[in-house]
């Protein structure tokens, strides 16, 4: 590798640190990628585990016994079905609230 010097204004180089705080990697790193990307159009850098955030969302406290790793299909369907309940329940709600109102009694 050729070792370069370069100037960036301050917004620039703030940017750049941000991103190559965010995947874990050097800021030259990022800088050698944007390049290539740039002369070559290269398609986007590998991704890393830091690009994956969502794992690991699961249950923090599942219940006994249950592992989410393992149960991750069980586990998003109860959050999925928690949702909708909660959803159904204010829908109920509003019907109720607006059949109220609409009731000249």
């Amino acid at each position: 590798m050729i070792r370069t010097q370069i100037q960036l204004d301050e917004a620039t180089y703030e940017l750049l640190r941000q991103k190559a705080h965010e995947r874990h990697v050097s800021l030259a790193r990022v800088v050698r990628e944007a390049v290539a990307q740039y002369l070559t159009g290269a398609p986007k850098p590998r991704l890393t585990l830091a690009d994956f955030k969502w794992i690991g969302m699961g249950s923090v406290d599942p219940e006994p016994g249950r592992v989410v790793s393992e149960d991750h299909d069980a586990e998003w369907g109860d959050v999925a079905y928690e949702e909708i309940r909660e959803k159904a329940d204010e829908l109920r709600r509003l019907e109720e609230e607006r059949s109220r109102a609409d009731d000249p009694s």
